[in-house]
């Protein structure tokens, strides 16, 4: 593709999403006219319309608009090959970039690479948090060489390892009455605060859905992002909380306790990569050290 046309798209692009030819040149850091002018060249070369011209202004018309989601469709490509190439420069470097979820970042994250930088003395990393979503869109856009999420992975491209499936536990403040439960169901905590994550996603629907057919409301009191903030919540009191089981064995926590809660919801942890990513061995040892975690 011609570096004049790809220029041009470019600017077409910036056009389309800003609706005018002055955010165009304030996006891209250009002059007014010489947006007007690309654009034009672009119509010229492409031999389309892709702008009627309104009183001063520019719409895009339906050619513009069909060109436009192809033309975003290829940066898109441009940029997975950009990501791509940058993955395979980060390898010869020995960076290795893993995205995991808050609740593992003063967990079983350092813990699984210190273990994994003994066996590959060679890397350096460099981490990101975030949500299980953010996890899963970074690695798929290749931005990350690794992520530690939950199954089912949706996002195309991605292979996933088993890390382990998790149980529920809930976490109760010591002193509280059902402190010195073996285990906990449903009907125990009926009237009782919750502490609860993951709004929106389906595990918690199954969790709810649980709830109902026992003919239970779920009293919630905090909503909240991480296991870790939850059973701080659940420690000061606010409630019981509700969290995968597997992420709550390292946690240090006196003012709580953790019991089995007899539900039937399951976490699948994984760890994932981008396909074709030269990632699959080192995934596969980051997988191997968090399974042994569980206990």
């Amino acid at each position: 593709m011609a570096a004049s046309i790809v220029r041009g798209l470019e600017i077409f692009c910036a056009l389309v999403e800003t609706g005018s030819a002055i955010g165009a040149a304030r996006r891209l850091g250009v002059s007014q006219p010489g947006v007007s002018q690309q654009i034009i060249r672009l119509e010229a070369e492409l031999n389309l319309v892709l702008f009627a011209r309104e009183n001063g202004r520019m719409r895009p018309t339906e050619t513009g608009l069909a060109l436009y989601e192809e033309a975003t469709h290829a940066f898109d490509g441009l940029d997975r090959v950009l990501n791509l190439a940058r993955d395979i420069r980060g390898l010869e470097r020995g960076v290795l970039r893993i995205a995991a979820p808050y609740s593992m970042g003063t967990t079983f994250l350092p813990r699984a690479l210190m273990q994994l930088t003994k066996d590959h003395p060679e890397l350096r990393i460099q981490v990101n948090l975030g949500t299980y979503e953010r996890i899963v869109s970074l690695a798929a856009a290749r931005e990350v060489d690794l992520g530690i999420a939950k199954a089912p992975i949706l996002a195309p491209g991605l292979e996933s390892i088993s890390i382990t499936k998790s149980a529920m536990a809930t976490v109760v403040p010591i002193g509280h009455r059902l402190a010195t439960s073996a285990r906990l169901t449903v009907e125990d905590l009926k009237q009782e605060p919750l502490v609860m994550i993951g709004r929106g996603k389906s595990w918690r629907e199954e969790i709810d859905v649980a709830f109902r057919s026992k003919g239970v409301a779920t009293r919630v009191l905090v909503e909240t992002q991480s296991v870790e903030s939850a059973v701080g919540f659940a420690a000061e009191g606010f409630g019981i909380a509700i969290v995968p089981a597997w992420l709550t064995s390292v946690l240090k926590q006196s003012a709580v306790v953790i019991i089995p809660f007899d539900i039937n919801v399951e976490h699948q942890f994984v760890v994932i990569h981008p396909e074709r990513a030269k990632r699959g061995k080192i995934a596969q040892d980051l997988a191997t050290i968090l399974a042994s975690f569980v206990e």
